[in-house]
């Protein structure tokens, strides 16, 4: 294993961690889609695929985790096996803006802080596309006051690699706001912030709007659960 993987593989295995302490977040999320038949879920930016667990309840629930990192996959099959046998889960590497699933695949996507590195419009058009008519879509984004505190950490621990990636990346997000379009060169990168304006401008364009803010928001990282109506369009 690469140290690279191995990282990755430690992050994805704390992140597992920390859902398991707190299994009360697991809850609200499954209770805030009470009533949904749930058969096939979706989760971008998958890691170890905490996140799918509070929905493989339902018998013969089916989970599904995507990741772009070069690991992904491996740590998920392992802490499924060894502390959830016999959930029904598969996991692959790919983007969230070309999903290789057919058009109304899932009940459920979830996508928890992944939106800030993707092609925001092109992802959640994805999104849109394969979650069914009445299902359900989890969505947690970092807001701008995440990376001004970043930038401010970054400077007085004199971090300055870290402290200009914030930079980047509001400058990234200030451009995507003004001109309707998320810069993607090489001087901002790929990633962004997002806000609830420019957010449900985008939902609204692909059939998609806000249920509610969900209780684990906090204002640098808001959570939301997001559905999809008939009339949305892929």
């Amino acid at each position: 294993m690469s140290a690279a993987d191995d990282g990755y593989d430690r992050y994805v295995r704390a992140e597992w961690a920390l859902l398991e302490r707190d299994p009360a977040r697991g809850a609200a999320a499954r209770d805030a889609v009470a009533g949904l038949t749930i058969r096939r879920v979706l989760d971008i930016g998958c890691g170890a695929g905490q996140e799918l667990r509070p929905f493989l309840n339902d018998a013969g629930a089916f989970g599904i985790g995507i990741d772009v990192a070069p690991a992904a996959g491996r740590a998920a099959r392992a802490l499924f096996a060894a502390e959830d046998p016999g959930r029904r889960v598969a996991f692959a590497r790919a983007g969230a803006e070309h999903l290789p699933f057919a058009d109304a695949s899932f009940d459920v996507v979830i996508c928890r802080l992944a939106l800030p590195y993707t092609d925001n419009a092109r992802a959640l058009r994805e999104m849109a596309r394969v979650l069914r008519p009445g299902g359900a879509l989890f969505v947690k984004f970092h807001h701008a006051p995440y990376y001004f505190v970043k930038f401010r950490e970054g400077l007085t621990s004199g971090d300055v690699k870290s402290a200009v990636h914030a930079c980047r990346v509001l400058l990234a997000g200030a451009l995507y706001h003004a001109t309707g379009t998320q810069p993607r060169g090489t001087l901002t990168g790929g990633e962004t912030f997002q806000t609830m304006w420019l957010l449900e401008r985008e939902l609204g364009r692909n059939g998609l709007r806000v249920r509610r803010v969900l209780a684990d928001t906090v204002p640098a990282a808001p959570s939301l659960l997001i559905e999809r109506g008939p009339a949305a369009r892929a």
